[in-house]
């Protein structure tokens, strides 16, 4: 959390209601502070922070415990980016959010559940997340944490930050201060389709979506799992931006004119030597097969 007295605050919060704290800073502090809250079994698990805090806890738990001992997640809104939160439900106010889940009745709590998307590569352990990039959108990522790093501030450091480092990223390149690269991908859907070459854009999620004003998704195909890859040569691609970012894909944005997006249960992607899923960077062996499948189910609750 960035602001340090409402890190302190709430912990009191938490710890008069009968609940253990723990502050962490890092994975091996995040991955040491889950094995000692579970070894005696937890009913819910409160994480304050962003979308790479919660990354790394669902990561940790979906690898070690079952199902039947995983504990209900509560998702509060601390981080720069927080797009898991504003899908379940509880992206806003954040004091107010964790009174009330401190003093409601746990009945009255409202459960919502999303599957993981599941990350295998030879190149690193299992990891489970809800929204990967890759291509040029891994790179704008990538490009914002080299700029907020580079010189720590105030600005870099404000809950905004990420989307100034966004609109940095993408002025300097239409300016020609930044050019992007368009991996060499082999990327399988299934009967949803196949995309084979250089590749502009990717990102896949298992996160609903609804209501939502950006939701660059297809309404096509069937499975817990939805892509969105644009081939590097996709015809129109620029005037059709505005369409595919809000889903509106026409019937001629198909593989064959290279672009690929809808829902389906697996993916297997060759040539992919690096991703950011929810945030947390990861290199992959690209001479591998990645496989993206979808992994076991969290519950999480809002009020």
């Amino acid at each position: 959390m960035s602001l340090r007295d409402r890190a302190e605050r709430s912990a009191e919060r938490v710890r008069a209601h009968g609940g253990r704290v723990r502050e962490v800073s890092d994975l091996s502090a995040i991955e040491r502070a889950l094995e000692e809250l579970t070894a005696t079994g937890i009913d819910r698990l409160v994480v304050a922070g962003g979308d790479g805090t919660l990354q790394a806890a669902a990561s940790w738990l979906a690898r070690n415990l079952p199902p039947g001992q995983r504990p209900s997640l509560i998702v509060l809104s601390a981080g720069r980016t927080n797009y898991v939160a504003g899908d379940v439900g509880t992206a806003r106010h954040f004091p107010a959010t964790l009174q009330r889940i401190l003093t409601a009745d746990p009945e009255t709590l409202h459960p919502v559940r999303r599957v993981t998307l599941k990350l295998g590569n030879p190149g690193l352990p299992e990891q489970h997340g809800f929204f990967l990039a890759g291509a040029m959108v891994d790179e704008v990522i990538r490009d914002v944490h080299g700029w907020r790093a580079e010189r720590p501030g105030p600005m870099r450091n404000h809950r905004a930050a990420s989307a100034i480092g966004v609109a940095r990223t993408l002025g300097r390149a239409a300016l020609g201060f930044k050019r992007f690269e368009h991996p060499s991908l082999q990327i399988d859907a299934g009967a949803l389709g196949r995309l084979d070459g250089p590749c502009r854009f990717l990102m896949l999620t298992t996160l609903s979506l609804e209501g939502q004003r950006i939701r660059p998704y297809a309404d096509r195909g069937d499975g817990p799992l939805r892509i969105t890859a644009v081939a590097a040569d996709a015809k129109g691609w620029r005037r059709r931006l505005p369409r595919l970012l809000t889903g509106r894909f026409e019937p001629r944005m198909t593989p064959e004119n290279g672009y690929l997006s809808g829902a389906c249960d697996n993916i297997r992607i060759h040539g992919l030597g690096r991703v950011t899923l929810d945030g947390q960077e990861f290199d992959l062996s690209g001479d591998a097969v990645t496989h993206l499948d979808a992994g076991p189910e969290f519950e999480f609750l809002r009020p």
